[in-house]
């Protein structure tokens, strides 16, 4: 069975970095995917949604601010956080420290689920 090791890290359509830690096409989960992402010091995702997936972030380093449906609260290590299918959501690395955050999402993670719901930065 191929390991995550065997995975690239790529940017995803909300801008953070991403390497998948479990995916169905490589470990065989059915429902599940499971990814670090990386979010760098003074950078934010693009605000998007998800019609489909739900997500559970947890922060593993690093400190930021999480907004969920127009809510913004302060995240840091060993928060967690559930993001249902279609809210607007972004998360912005406040600290000196790039954010990490292990995010679950369920049905798996594609592109085709995610829609952008800012302008793109330059």
């Amino acid at each position: 069975m191929p390991a995550a090791g065997d995975a690239e890290e790529y940017t995803t359509l909300d801008g953070s970095r991403i390497l998948e830690l479990i995916r169905p096409e490589r470990e065989g989960s059915r429902n599940l995917s499971l990814a670090r992402a990386v979010i760098e010091s003074g950078r934010s995702t693009l605000r998007h949604r998800h019609a489909e997936a739900e997500e559970i972030y947890y922060v593993l380093s690093g400190q930021g601010m999480l907004e969920i449906g127009g809510e913004v609260e302060e995240v840091g290590p060993g928060d967690a956080r559930l993001i249902v299918p279609g809210a607007e959501h972004r998360v912005t690395a406040t600290g000196i420290e790039p954010l990490v955050i292990l995010c679950a999402c369920s049905p798996p993670y594609e592109h085709n689920d995610t829609q952008v719901t800012e302008a793109v930065r330059v």
